[in-house]
């Protein structure tokens, strides 16, 4: 059995959660734990004590629960056998998302179906450690937004795109009446519609442990392609054409 000496985090920047390869240690085992991280050990299947900032020696005095389990676990030896995981609390900038498939929406002014898309932007970090280990991550290596390989068995991306998706499916057609906004127009409106769809998609990534601070869309996507979609540009401009014409009467006339 090899004891680890040193305990660091070997990860990237990109990784929300990286678990340390090496499995047992003793009391002369040295933790670092950098800035803007932490780290939390595992043992028998529950979350134990959780390490800030620093370094530390793993005896009993930095890890109390260590008392606990080493005559238990080790037959009076002074090493044990626990899981190390290392949080990465940075934000995570600029994560894209997008729409798994078209949402139907039905223009208010003509009645005409489109099928639209939506994709942006968001920023992610870590809220509560112990929360996202225990609720996604299991007895993973770690995981990061958008890996899914041998080291990384899931992404944030894949478990969370159905969510986004769902409250973008349910929300975005909604949002777009009730603000009144034209659909040709809609590039003007990002902002606005970004903003209730933020709140319903932050509760459920909170849910887990994670918090997103910023959540953008950058795109609307438009079938610009589709007959319907033409259609209603050319009523549209028809009418503002119209418009137009009785605002210029109006004023000859005054």
């Amino acid at each position: 059995m090899a004891i680890a000496k040193i305990i660091k985090y070997e990860g990237d920047n990109n990784t929300f959660i990286w678990k340390h390869p090496a499995e047992d240690f003793n009391c002369m085992t040295q933790l670092i734990v950098h800035e803007s991280q932490e780290a939390i050990f595992f043992m028998n299947g529950m979350a134990m004590d959780t390490f800030g900032p620093g370094k530390y020696n793993l005896d009993t005095e930095s890890l109390p629960i260590l008392g606990k389990f080493i005559d238990v676990l080790t037959y009076g030896e002074s090493s044990f056998h626990a899981e190390v995981y290392f949080i990465n609390q940075t934000v995570q900038m600029a994560l894209k998302w997008g729409t798994m498939e078209r949402v139907r929406f039905i223009e208010p002014y003509t009645g005409i179906p489109l099928d639209i898309g939506a994709s942006g932007e968001m920023n992610l970090r870590v809220k509560d450690s112990k929360a996202l280990l225990v609720k996604l991550v299991g007895t993973m290596r770690g995981i990061s937004w958008d890996k899914e390989s041998g080291e990384f068995t899931k992404s944030l991306q894949n478990s969370f795109r159905p969510l986004i998706s769902s409250v973008v499916k349910t929300n975005l057609a909604q949002l777009i009446k009730q603000e009144k906004i034209n659909i040709i127009e809609i590039d003007e409106h990002l902002e606005e519609l970004a903003k209730p769809l933020h709140e319903k998609i932050n509760a459920g990534f909170e849910d887990y442990g994670l918090t997103a601070p910023e959540f953008y869309i950058t795109n609307i996507a438009l079938p610009e392609d589709d007959p319907n979609y033409r259609r209603i540009k050319s009523i549209m401009a028809s009418s503002y054409l119209g418009v137009k014409e009785a605002e210029l009467e109006a004023t000859l006339v005054a």
